[in-house]
């Protein structure tokens, strides 16, 4: 970093990798543009150019999927059309076939060269290719994180729900669950039956007063139960339902910041050119 004076005295400081000057290393970000390009790859260049490969996708009437990135793709990067939030993609179908002129060619050699990133430097890092991709997809369509990471936690919770009804349900011919896990099921549920056929009756003879303490009895009953028959539910966690997928904001921001410093480690080792 250098510091220079101007004749009126102002002082201000050039970030190592860029050209020209910025007054505030804040700036870093806003100084990559059309005519001012980083010396050497630099996180910040890594993710403006990703912004900018989504904009150019968008503009191209292509999509985020199988038909983009090719199903030699890691599976994250296949679904990753389905791990936006559809009313936003909806919004911009209108806008996408819209008659706007078409990428240029060089636009389109950046774009391609962009979004083989995450399969060439960060395969096998679902979390952290899966977390700069959705941050600059959200930035090129200008949509608000907090709804698209919101809608994911919601669809997980939706997957979790039918995850645990098929791991608990009574067995069925065709089940194809270990015979251990019908047994749990089955055992369990003949056991809730039986506590609460005891429990209705002592409610229907029992005043309003005492519901609360025999419902207490019922499901300390039913723990110590599944506990002895060894037939607790099978439960799921949120991750369990989206493997890779489900974070916090915070969380996706150390990710995507990390994923963005490898990329751009990985470029100048290969000695990609700066463009």
């Amino acid at each position: 970093m250098v510091t220079k004076m101007d004749d009126a005295g102002m002082v201000t400081t050039q970030i190592p990798g860029f050209q020209g000057w910025v007054d505030d290393l804040n700036d870093r970000i806003e100084a990559i543009g059309d005519t001012d390009i980083p010396l050497e790859w630099t996180p910040e260049h890594v993710g403006a150019r990703l912004i900018e490969a989504y904009e150019t996708l968008r503009e191209s009437g292509g999509r985020v999927g199988p038909k983009a990135f090719g199903n030699g793709w890691p599976e994250m990067m296949r679904e990753f059309a389905d791990l936006v939030d559809p009313d936003a993609q909806k919004n911009h179908a209108a806008e996408r076939s819209s008659s706007r002129n078409r990428p240029s060619s060089e636009a389109i050699s950046r774009m391609t060269e962009a979004l083989a990133w995450p399969r060439r430097f960060l395969d096998g890092e679902l979390m952290l290719a899966d977390s700069l991709m959705l941050w600059t997809y959200a930035r090129a369509h200008e949509l608000d994180m907090e709804r698209l990471l919101h809608s994911r936690k919601k669809r997980a919770m939706v997957m979790l729900a039918e995850m645990e009804h098929r791991a608990n349900r009574l067995p069925r011919a065709g089940d194809t669950r270990l015979l251990s896990e019908q047994w749990r099921a089955a055992a369990r549920a003949m056991l809730c039956a039986d506590i609460l056929a005891t429990a209705n009756a002592a409610l229907a003879a029992a005043p309003p007063a005492e519901h609360h303490q025999i419902q207490a009895k019922a499901r300390a009953r039913l723990l110590a139960g599944c506990k002895a028959l060894k037939c607790f539910p099978t439960k799921y966690r949120l991750r369990d339902a989206l493997p890779n997928r489900v974070m916090a904001r915070t969380t996706l921001d150390r990710l995507r910041k990390q994923a963005m410093q490898i990329v751009a480690t990985k470029l100048r080792r290969a000695g990609v050119a700066v463009r």
